[in-house]
């Protein structure tokens, strides 16, 4: 990706989950817009290949968000370094899916790990290394705004990602952080090409999307590098959807209407 019009240089920052799918997508964008970028995440290899991929001014480092050490050892690494996060991006998380009465506890702690505590974690290391005010993007998830049946824990942990925003949002502001959340809908990354989401119909789901097609992580990377630069001064506390208008409300399917192949596709009329 080639350098862009600038509007994060000068600035550094640090991108969790960032070996892959959004993450990695957001840590490129951020970097052709300027930025020293740390990549952090815990699959060291895939990492290294992407932070050297990207370029120069990308770093990549060990990063187990669930860990309050690590997160202390990489930004006291980045300081000394010269490197101060001004732009965190909270991007490590998974998703399972099984119905509540299948989801194990250990399943459930799994999901609240990964994708809540680690972004608790995430806003408390900014809370002490952003002394000159930054940004904070969190990502949760469409599935953090509208319930979804076998998606309990995953589901509970991204809402709790949009409740603790709002309340950073809150308490950060006087320390001139902004804290925001995004909330992809179905995006095509690794998390649901696993076996739990095997049988999921794809294509009636796709064809349930306003705009019919899945998203690129590239297209949530453009909204975490909108909310991570001054073009979003005044946005702070906000939920950001990025879901093909899925949230927007939903749309009466239409019968089939009769064809040469199909004259049995009529409409019925009322009674």
């Amino acid at each position: 990706m080639t350098t862009n019009d600038g509007r994060l240089r000068d600035t550094c920052a640090l991108v969790t989950g960032a070996a892959r799918g959004i993450g990695a997508a957001t840590a490129e964008l951020f970097h052709a817009h300027g930025a020293t970028v740390y990549l952090g995440d815990v699959d060291d290899e895939l990492g290294e290949s992407v932070a050297a991929k990207i370029g120069a001014r990308a770093h990549y480092r060990h990063l187990d968000v669930t860990d309050e050490s690590q997160w202390t050892r990489v930004t006291t690494d980045m300081a000394d370094r010269g490197h101060s996060v001004r732009v965190l991006v909270n991007s490590a998380g998974a998703a399972s899916k099984a119905s509540i009465m299948q989801t194990s506890l250990a399943d459930l702690r799994r999901m609240i790990d990964l994708n809540l505590v680690g972004t608790f974690l995430g806003l408390q290391a900014a809370g002490d290394a952003m002394t000159t005010g930054g940004s904070v993007v969190n990502l949760s998830s469409l599935r953090g705004v509208l319930a979804t049946a076998e998606l309990g824990a995953y589901g509970a942990s991204k809402f709790g990602v949009r409740a603790l925003t709002r309340v950073a949002a809150l308490e950060f502001a006087e320390s001139n952080i902004r804290v925001n959340a995004v909330c992809p809908g179905s995006i095509e990354t690794a998390i649901t090409a696993g076996a739990d989401f095997a049988d999921d119909d794809m294509d009636a789901y796709v064809k349930s999307i306003p705009l019919q097609r899945r998203g690129l992580p590239l297209e949530v990377a453009k909204a975490i590098l909108f909310l991570a630069c001054e073009d979003s001064s005044y946005i702070t506390g906000s939920d950001l959807m990025i879901d093909g208008g899925t949230s927007a409300g939903a749309r009466t399917p239409k019968r089939p209407q009769p064809t040469l192949d199909n004259p049995l596709a009529t409409k019925q009329v009322p009674r």
